[in-house]
């Protein structure tokens, strides 16, 4: 049986597509700067920041998670890099909200601390997965869509 491999260029341009969407969707009520390019902000796991009519500003990571309508499941990533023990983006994010685009269902809006917390909560039962990739792998967990939408922010459908 053969390996299929995380593609990273075909899953960068799928994931481009996803933000596309978010920030056409976002930029109707607020003003959305793209930081996702700036090392800085890409360190802290923060894609944009989102300019608020009062004049605040929060900081998203968007995740386009084109399974999740099929699985019923969003991926929490726990560990990027295994060979360098590299945490994922699920304990290292820095942004105030996550934003889960699942395509032609619903955009979930989620603070990171209460996903991590369910993360915690059901890691008894939580099955780790591994996402294959050339020269290492991807280790995380399939979390409820269900159960996410119960801790989440706020829920859009599409």
């Amino acid at each position: 049986m053969q390996t299929h491999y995380y593609d990273f260029q075909a899953q960068h341009k799928i994931g481009k597509q996803g933000e596309q969407f978010i920030d056409r969707w976002l930029k109707k009520n607020y003003k959305v700067t793209d930081v996702s390019d700036i090392p800085s902000y890409q360190k802290a796991g923060i894609d944009r920041i989102i300019g608020r009519k009062d004049g605040t500003t929060v900081t998203v990571e968007y995740k386009f998670d084109v399974a999740a309508k099929r699985t019923g499941n969003i991926f929490f990533e726990t560990v990027a890099v295994d060979i360098q023990s590299t945490p994922g983006w699920g304990w290292t994010s820095q942004a105030d909200y996550w934003i889960f685009l699942i395509p032609e269902q619903e955009i979930i809006i989620v603070q990171p601390g209460k996903l991590r917390a369910l993360v915690w909560q059901q890691q008894k039962v939580l099955k780790e997965k591994t996402v294959p990739n050339k020269n290492y792998n991807t280790l995380g967990v399939p979390v409820s869509v269900s159960d996410v939408k119960k801790i989440a922010y706020q829920i859009y459908r599409l």
